[in-house]
C-alpha cells in the first residue's frame, strides 16, 4: 500500500485555510457593499419624506405620487427596512402623524402583499405597523383580519409582532380573537410576553382587561394566567372575582399563584385570614401557595401576620423561608424584634434572616 505524501496532506491543509480566508475578506466586503446601499436607500427616503413633510412645498399631486411610491417600492423588504430605518428617528412629530393618516390605506395594500410572503417578512411588517401604524381609519377591520391571518403556520416571532400590531391599533376584539386563535391553534405562547405586551395597548386597558376575564376562561390555561397578570398591573379592581376563582376547587395552582400575587398588590384587609391560612399549609401539594402568600403577607403588617411569618421561617422549603424573612422586614419589624426571632428560630430561621437581613444577629 502507498504512503500517501505528507506534503499532499499540507498542500491540502494550506487551500482550506486560503479558501477560509479569502471566503470572510470577501463578506466583509459585501456586508460593508451591502450597508453602503442600504444607507443610501435610507438617505433617499429621508430626503423624499422631508420634501412630503414640507406644508408649504407639498402639493396633493406630489402626495399622490409618493402614495403609489410606497406602494410599488415598500414591497421589497429592503426599502421597507430603509423606509423604518427613517421613520423610527420621526415618531412623535405632529407633522408624521398627519402623513401616517393620509397614508393609512396604501399600508392596508401592502399588509395584503406581505400576507403572502415568508413568516420573517410577515414578522418585520407586522412590527412596522405596531411601531408607528395604529392609526387606520375605516379599514381598521380590514387591516386587523389580515394581521390574524399573519398568525396561521406562523413563527412564535411573527406571533409576538402580530399580537404587538394588534395592541397598536387599539383594538379589543382583535386581541380576544387573536387569543381566542391560539387557542383553538394549541399554540403556546409566554404569559410573560402576553401580560407584558397587553401593557401596551392603546385602547381603554381596563375595557380591554373586563373583555378578556369574561372570555379567558375557555382558553388554555397559560392565556388565564397572562390575563390576571395583566390584570394585576391594572389599577382595576377585580378582586370579587378572584378570590371567587381562588378559593374553587377545579382552580389549578399555578393559577392560584397568579391570584395571590394579584392581592400583594391589591391590598384587601378582609383576605389576611385566607392569607395566612395558605402560608401555614405548607406541604408539599401547597408549597406553590405558601411560597406565594409568604410573599403577599408582606402588604398585610399586624401581630398575626408577623407571627405566621416567624413561625414560617421554620418551613422545609426554602423559598418559603426566604419571602418570610423579607415579608418581617418589609412590614417593618424592628431590629431588636428581628433579633428576638432570631434567639427563637432553628438553625435553617437563622441563616435566612441574616441572609435577607444582611446582619450578623450572634455577633457580640
Amino acid at each position: 500500500m502507498r504512503t500517501l505524501n505528507i506534503n499532499y496532506i499540507i498542500y491540502f491543509y494550506m487551500f482550506i485555510c486560503l479558501t477560509l480566508l479569502f471566503f470572510n475578506i470577501a463578506y466583509i466586503f459585501y456586508m460593508k457593499i451591502r450597508q453602503f446601499v442600504q444607507d443610501g436607500r435610507s438617505r433617499r427616503w429621508k430626503t423624499e419624506l422631508e420634501r412630503i413633510w414640507n406644508e408649504e412645498e407639498c402639493t396633493d399631486r406630489m402626495l399622490r405620487q409618493h402614495r403609489r411610491m410606497l406602494r410599488r417600492k415598500l414591497k421589497r423588504t429592503d426599502q421597507l427596512i430603509a423606509y423604518n430605518n427613517v421613520m423610527e428617528r420621526c415618531l412623535g412629530e405632529g407633522v408624521v402623524s398627519d402623513y401616517l393618516r393620509d397614508c393609512y390605506d396604501d399600508f392596508l395594500v401592502l399588509a395584503a402583499e406581505y400576507g403572502t410572503r415568508s413568516a420573517m417578512e410577515k414578522a418585520f411588517f407586522a412590527y412596522v405597523i405596531s411601531l408607528y401604524h395604529p392609526y387606520m381609519g375605516t379599514f381598521r377591520k380590514q387591516m386587523v383580519n389580515i394581521l390574524l391571518k399573519y398568525m396561521d403556520n406562523a413563527t412564535v416571532y411573527c406571533r409576538e409582532n402580530v399580537l404587538h400590531a394588534l395592541y397598536s391599533i387599539g383594538d379589543a376584539v382583535a386581541v380576544e380573537h387573536a387569543f381566542a386563535f391560539l387557542d383553538n391553534r394549541g399554540l403556546y405562547h409566554s404569559s410573560k410576553l402576553i401580560s407584558d405586551g397587553l401593557m401596551t395597548y392603546r385602547g381603554d386597558k381596563e375595557e380591554l382587561a373586563w373583555r378578556l376575564w369574561r372570555n379567558c376562561h375557555m382558553w388554555n390555561e397559560s392565556l388565564v394566567i397572562a390575563v390576571i397578570q395583566f390584570v394585576t398591573q391594572l389599577e382595576a379592581d377585580f378582586s370579587a372575582e378572584f378570590f371567587r376563582e381562588l378559593q374553587r376547587e377545579g382552580t389549578s395552582i399555578e393559577q392560584r399563584f397568579a391570584y395571590i400575587r394579584y392581592f400583594q398588590r391589591h391590598v384587601k384587609p378582609e383576605l389576611k385570614g385566607f392569607l395566612i391560612s395558605c402560608l401555614e399549609q405548607y406541604d408539599r401539594a401547597n408549597n406553590y401557595l405558601a411560597i406565594a402568600a409568604s410573599t403577599a403577607l408582606g402588604s398585610y403588617p399586624g401581630d398575626d401576620t408577623r407571627q405566621a411569618l416567624e413561625q414560617a421561617l421554620r418551613s422545609r422549603n426554602w423559598y418559603v423561608r426566604k419571602n418570610s424573612a423579607i415579608s418581617l422586614i418589609h412590614i417593618g419589624i424592628p431590629e431588636t424584634e428581628l433579633e428576638r426571632i432570631y434567639g427563637r428560630s432553628d438553625r435553617y430561621g437563622k441563616e435566612i434572616l441574616e441572609y435577607v437581613a444582611g446582619i450578623q444577629f450572634g455577633a457580640s
